[in-house]
């Protein structure tokens, strides 16, 4: 399968044991109905591309979302996940071994640009930002199809935008935010560090399917969220968190990556999610690559010198209402 990785994500292939696995009971029907789609059209049948970083096919090649499940190399992954050997998946961070893995509907994460107005240091080393070039064409050509097989797959769907960007930051995103007109059989789920919302969401046609938005702010405080979010203004975010309550109809999400940086804004990140009357979702940081010293910031390594304040932080807050600890088995 080795073949089928694209170049770009051999890191993230290579992040994880790609092996048959034995002991995990537990079921996953992601490779049955869930794609992720990266900046190249690669379409992978996993939420998340880095997990399971296999290109099934190519959205430029197809003319209908359906032949994302239906192809020979999708098939052989259903086959070897429905065995239970997960072999080429990253079951240490996807949860599988502590739960079921189950999508009611089909489920595409769309992840086209990396482009965003941020530089976190948990993510990226610099700023990303594309605005022309060939790149960015080919890049846009991808969102304009996707535009196409989206407005016409009817069986429920739910769309994920993004990923590894801001959609609303990224000038390649646009057609999915501004052309897409989907019909009620699409719901769409919206990561976002939510710094322009108030901005360009009033002209989404799509807003009325806009059913999850999840805003990534890492901090509950000023100083905190300006140092783990570099870029971002904190005045701006509580502006923007205010259009949300006042506007938007919609489940939201506050969501905080846990790490060294951020350890301190915990207890005012809850307090925040309690002000707006938000849902919260603290998780562990992960080694996407930008950060040289990722062991320092890992306070959920056990040999870290922090971790026994992150296994009181899950005894403060593990029945916390409407807070969500994500992969809660690195306690």
């Amino acid at each position: 399968m080795l073949e089928h990785v694209p170049p770009h994500l051999l890191h993230a292939y290579n992040l994880y044991d790609r092996t048959a696995k034995t002991g995990i009971t537990n079921t996953c029907n992601y490779p049955h109905k869930a794609a992720s789609i990266d900046v190249e059209g690669n379409c992978m049948v996993c939420a998340c591309d880095g997990w399971l970083p296999i290109s099934v096919c190519n959205v430029k090649d197809i003319n209908g979302l359906d032949q994302i499940w239906n192809n020979g190399i999708a098939q052989k992954i259903q086959k070897d996940v429905d065995d239970k050997k997960f072999t080429w998946c990253s079951v240490n961070t996807c949860g599988v071994k502590t739960r079921d893995r189950f999508v009611d509907r089909h489920y595409i994460s769309v992840n086209v640009d990396e482009s965003c107005n941020l530089a976190c240091p948990s993510c990226r080393k610099s700023r990303i930002y594309r605005t022309k070039g060939k790149e960015f064409l080919s890049r846009e050509s991808i969102a304009k199809n996707l535009v196409d097989l989206i407005n016409k797959f009817d069986k429920p769907i739910e769309i994920m935008m993004s990923g590894n960007g801001d959609p609303f930051a990224s000038l390649i995103y646009r057609p999915l935010l501004l052309e897409m007109e989907p019909r009620d059989n699409v719901s769409i789920r919206m990561l976002t560090n939510g710094l322009l919302l108030k901005k360009l969401m009033p002209k989404m046609k799509s807003k009325k399917n806009i059913k999850h938005l999840d805003i990534s702010i890492d901090a509950g405080d000023s100083e905190t969220y300006e140092k783990v979010r570099l870029g971002g203004k904190w005045s701006t975010l509580l502006e923007n968190l205010d259009y949300v309550k006042e506007n938007v109809d919609c489940t939201v999400t506050l969501k905080f990556v846990l790490q060294k940086d951020n350890i301190d804004s915990v207890d005012n990140f809850v307090r925040l999610m309690e002000q707006y009357g938000f849902n919260g979702n603290i998780m562990p940081i992960e080694n996407w690559g930008a950060m040289d010293n990722f062991d320092e910031h890992d306070v959920f390594a056990s040999d870290h010198p922090m971790n026994a304040r992150v296994k009181d932080i899950l005894a403060r807050y593990g029945n916390q209402p409407g807070l969500f600890f994500h992969s809660i088995n690195k306690f």
